[in-house]
């Protein structure tokens, strides 16, 4: 019994000893998690974690009091800082909020959907706006029977579809991806096996039975430029000929060198993209007819044309200027980062966030009051038509609807907002004051959930704190140091005279670096340099962009050489090719210093500034910890791993 007592007791301590402080400063106490927070987030390299860890306590402790210099000095009123952080939480809260949505699993369903297309196929009845659906229902069951008899599927969506575009094309779809089609369609279609179809299912629309035709591995997107040559609809035969015989005559000229962008910009029918050569946004299978993807997807190789072929808009010649296969690597950063975006901008996400909404109401503490709905009703519509209604009963613009743990939502403020929904268009238009309360609600909800994140997120107020906490550290180390630093003309020259020694040139030369954009230029360049030197300003200005140059002292060791060279004076290098760019940088040499010297104040300046920033740092934490008394908890650093 006693061995029990003292194993929970000695549990009961280590979770005491967790809980306690690592540090304090002044009446601040900085907690083993968060101490662990943020060294996890900048981890040491070094094999030796102790020494690593008291390294990063120090640092840390004086982080923690140049921020608490930061709140003496009232940074956090600052306007620029108040906004900077508004924008942060802003940004933040959405990834949060994204976060709790679950768009990581969505991020995973649309990269799964994505390994493959399905050419899809479906009966449509459709159901229209507040119509009866006992008819259309009746259709589509009839239709499944029929299917069920072994009739074949174009047939049964040509008899049953009362959709136009379903019967004429025998309910084909054509191939699909992710994000092709919406969302609660590409559920149904990524449910089926190859070869099967289901039974009726209903969406927003009507009636559907969808069929997995067959699948494949998957063809990435297309970017392509075209030239159209548009016919009306029901065009002649003698139509068509022209017009294909139009656009044979230019697909010749493209095959014999004309510009097909030029071309594109003077003849093309698509007003949308002839001004940009005929250039169509990048895109998927599923986003055009089958007969113009068929031949997109055909062209492999960027710079590729097609002949002329025919759609329901007219005769189309395109290029295509980039194929981009669809990646496999569901962990790959710019993968992630793509669908991503794209879920952004997607329905799927916008209803995953509004499923969270009860989760929100009950972390809001949500309370609905007691009035009678009615009156409600009366009321608002009364404030519709009067700037400042008359109570209805009771009800009145101060009359409370609901609450929340911080917030009370009364009617003058649904009234408001039923107001601007019936002044102009919106998602709202058309609810009846009933279906509007409801939403106004929702809204409400979410926009004091977001408000209020830090109560429900520690993540977020974790972030936010580091964020804020950062951005004061830039703000009082400008103002107390940097500034400071590089104003104080007497203090960096007395700084800078009493450290002579530290400021010496090594063998050095006075030199122009040049860098070109290619080795064309590159050589063009030094021949004329070669020839007037003197004018280097004007030589290297007249090739810009592609041609940059800095003069001044250089150290031996900071010019770019290929390999050691035996510098002299008007010596043109050999240039060095940059492997992130192509380009290629060589030096003038205007005269050599081959001993050691001393470094005037003038060209010293860069590197006294920086001694001299960190001598005001060190007198300025002398100062700090001498206010702020730092205490380490060495039983609390102790139990760290």
């Amino acid at each position: 019994m006693k061995k029990i007592v003292l194993a929970l007791l000695a549990v009961g301590s280590f979770a005491a000893l967790k809980a306690q402080t690592v540090f304090t400063y002044g009446k601040n106490a900085v907690s083993k998690e968060e101490f662990l927070r943020a060294y996890n987030k900048n981890p040491s390299t070094a094999t030796d974690r102790k020494k690593a860890l008291k390294e990063y306590l120090e640092l840390f402790i004086n982080f923690k009091l140049k921020v608490q210099a930061a709140y003496d000095e009232g940074l956090q009123n600052d306007p620029t800082q108040q906004y900077e952080l508004q924008n942060f939480k802003k940004q933040i809260a959405d990834n949060i909020i994204n976060e709790q949505a679950n768009i990581g699993e969505l991020v995973s369903e649309a990269f799964n959907r994505s390994q493959k297309d399905i050419h899809l196929a479906h009966v449509f009845v459709e159901v229209p706006a507040k119509a009866d659906s006992a008819e259309a229902y009746n259709k589509i069951q009839s239709a499944y029977k029929a299917l069920k008899e072994g009739k074949e599927f174009g047939r049964v969506a040509e008899e049953f579809s009362t959709d136009a575009a379903a019967k004429q094309s025998k309910g084909d779809l054509g191939f699909i991806t992710v994000f092709t089609l919406p969302y609660e369609f590409e559920n149904h279609a990524y449910s089926l096996k190859q070869g099967s179809y289901s039974a009726p299912v209903r969406t927003s629309i009507g009636y559907h039975i969808f069929k997995n035709m067959v699948e494949r591995k998957p063809i990435g997107t297309r970017k392509v430029a075209q030239i159209l040559f548009a016919l009306p609809t029901n065009s002649s035969d003698g139509e068509k000929a022209a017009s294909l015989k139009e656009a044979d005559s230019v697909y010749n000229l493209i095959i014999k060198g004309a510009s097909f962008s030029e071309l594109a910009s003077q003849i093309s029918n698509d007003l949308s993209t002839s001004q940009n050569g005929g250039e169509l946004a990048e895109f998927g299978v599923g986003a055009y007819s089958p007969d113009f993807e068929k031949v997109a997807f055909g062209l492999l190789k960027p710079g590729e044309i097609s002949r002329p072929f025919l759609t329901s808009y007219g005769y189309h010649i395109l290029k295509l200027i980039e194929a981009r296969p669809v990646s496999t690597n569901a962990t790959e950063i710019e993968t992630v980062a793509f669908f991503r975006d794209r879920l952004q901008k997607d329905k799927r996400l916008l209803q995953a966030k509004k499923n969270l909404l009860k989760k929100q109401l009950v972390a809001t503490k949500y309370k609905r009051a007691v009035f009678n709905e009615a009156d409600l009703f009366a009321f608002i519509d009364s404030s519709l038509k009067k700037a400042t209604p008359d109570p209805v009963k009771g009800i009145s613009s101060n009359t409370v609807l609901f609450s929340f743990a911080k917030l009370n939502i009364k009617a003058g403020d649904f009234a408001k907002f039923a107001k601007a929904v019936r002044t102009a268009p919106n998602e709202f238009s058309g609810l009846d004051n009933k279906a509007l309360l409801d939403q106004y609600v929702s809204v409400t909800a979410s926009e004091y959930y977001v408000t209020h994140l830090e109560d429900y997120s520690k993540d977020f107020t974790n972030q936010v704190k580091e964020f804020k906490e950062a951005n004061m550290l830039f703000g009082v180390m400008d103002k107390k140091i940097w500034t400071k630093a590089n104003t104080d003309n007497i203090g960096l020259v007395d700084f800078y005279n009493k450290n002579k020694g530290k400021y010496t040139w090594n063998p050095s030369a006075d030199a122009i670096i040049i860098t070109a954009a290619n080795d064309g230029i590159a050589e063009e360049v030094r021949k004329k340099l070669l020839v007037n030197v003197a004018n280097w300003r004007e030589i290297t200005g007249s090739y810009n962009p592609q041609v940059t140059a800095d003069s001044g002292r250089f150290e031996l060791g900071q010019l770019p050489v290929v390999d050691r060279t035996n510098f002299t004076a008007n010596l043109i290098t050999a240039p060095v090719k940059n492997v992130t760019d192509g380009s290629l940088t060589f030096n003038y040499v205007i005269k050599v210093y081959s001993t050691a010297d001393q470094r005037s104040f003038d060209d010293a300046r860069g590197m006294v500034i920086s001694d001299y920033q960190q001598v005001l740092e060190d007198r300025w934490l002398e100062q700090l910890k001498k206010k702020y008394a730092v205490k380490v908890n060495t039983a609390v650093f102790n139990t760290i791993k």
